[in-house]
């Protein structure tokens, strides 16, 4: 069987959540037989390692698209029904690939990865009678009305009002052109089915590589502290930037050999370290193999306000035997219970209290890592994703699914 994946941005490295999860689909696909034709806007400036690596699984077709943010942009899309963060993808190269495409070739399943790419669908039934499917990493409406709601710039809190009214208006019209709409959590369909009921849509979660299973704490740093993520995706930002200013001063406080140290790329320039917790935070930034980093951290903090989706980190952070602290957002689409597989705090206080009773040994770290990592193991595998992608492969040619 032969797919067409279609996606925004290059998936390799995979150093994020979104690539990860497109990556790992592809993979998991590959390894079960499955010929895959990968298109994707750049987004980056030097990518030929990244289409070395593409080319040893798939047929890589990398379009010369990039999709920043710009002022000039988003005051034009004032006057359009379109998101400012769905439009950015309206592209004509995207469009005159498909056509030269399907001219030369067949498949037998399209595969369209994030709703902000869902717009090409409708030049997509102009040339093939194939499946298509939409894969969505986040219901895309909820985490800008999440936005708005924390937003504290008047100026920008109209501007993503605006944003969220038009999601709720554009996200399941898009939904509604594909044959399937394959949602990352139960959370996440029950919200888009309630916006259309008539939307065909199911639930295959997103997965961690089997290697992460392999790692073992060692020599843990006594009151250490770690965050990942990229800081260029707002979400990681506003979660790094609320922890760090309200709720790790006073931990340092009760607790001052407390670190924190912080993983991840992205600009650092939207987020500063206070004067009075330079001794205790360490940025320290992308780095190669940020799992042998961790071996050695006490408790990632995970302090989410604003998403959709799962968060994949939480995934990966549980394979890996992490323990960690989030909030209900952060975990959300995850069926894990705090003081179970991880800690759970929603408020300023709650986190500070959990922290230091999590450093006062009030916890049972060993239970709560061997919880979250078996809890992984039987629910979110890549092999056990692929199987559930071929399943559906089968309902659709099958025609049991209208």
């Amino acid at each position: 069987m032969r797919i067409l994946q279609i996606a925004s941005q290059i998936p390799v490295p995979p150093t994020d959540g979104g690539k990860l999860s497109v990556w790992g689909v592809t993979k998991s696909l590959v390894k079960l037989g499955y010929k895959i034709d990968f298109v994707c806007y750049r987004n980056q400036n030097n990518y030929s390692e990244s289409y070395e690596l593409l080319s040893k699984y798939c047929t890589p077709y990398i379009l010369n698209v990039r999709t920043d943010n710009n002022i000039l942009g988003a005051v034009k899309n004032l006057f359009s029904s379109v998101p400012y963060n769905a439009s950015k993808y309206y592209r004509k190269e995207l469009v005159e690939f498909i056509k030269e495409y399907f001219l030369k070739n067949e498949v037998d399943i399209v595969q369209v990865e994030h709703l902000h790419m869902g717009w090409i669908v409708d030049e997509i039934r102009k040339f093939t009678s194939a499946k298509i499917i939409l894969r969505q990493q986040n219901l895309e409406t909820m985490i800008m009305k999440r936005f708005y709601e924390n937003q504290q710039n008047p100026l920008l809190k109209f501007f993503a009002k605006m944003q969220f009214h038009k999601f709720i208006t554009y996200e399941p019209m898009i939904c509604k052109k594909f044959d399937m709409c394959v949602m990352i959590s139960k959370i996440d369909e029950q919200k888009l089915r309630s916006m259309n009921k008539n939307i065909n849509s199911c639930v295959i979660p997103a997965a961690v590589n089997d290697e992460l299973f392999n790692h073992k704490k060692k020599n843990t740093i006594p009151f250490s502290l770690v965050h990942i993520g990229h800081i260029d995706w707002y979400p990681n930002l506003d979660g790094l930037n609320w922890f760090v200013n309200d709720i790790l001063p006073q931990v340092v406080k009760h607790e001052p050999r407390t670190k924190l140290f912080v993983y991840g790329g992205g600009s650092t320039k939207h987020y500063k370290i206070p004067n009075n917790l330079q001794k205790n935070i360490e940025v320290v930034g992308f780095v190669d193999n940020l799992w042998k980093h961790l071996e050695n951290k006490s408790l990632a903090v995970v302090p989410l306000r604003i998403g959709g989706g799962i968060r994949i980190k939480i995934l990966e952070l549980l394979a890996t035997g992490t323990n960690l602290i989030t909030t209900d957002v952060g975990k959300e689409g995850i069926e894990i219970s705090h003081n179970k597989e991880v800690l759970v705090a929603n408020s300023k206080d709650d986190f500070i209290n959990m922290i230091l009773d999590y450093f006062r040994n009030k916890f049972n770290s060993k239970e709560l890592s061997s919880n979250g990592q078996n809890f992984i193991k039987n629910n979110y595998t890549w092999d056990k994703i692929g199987y559930k992608f071929e399943k559906l492969y089968k309902k659709l040619f099958n025609g049991k699914i209208n």
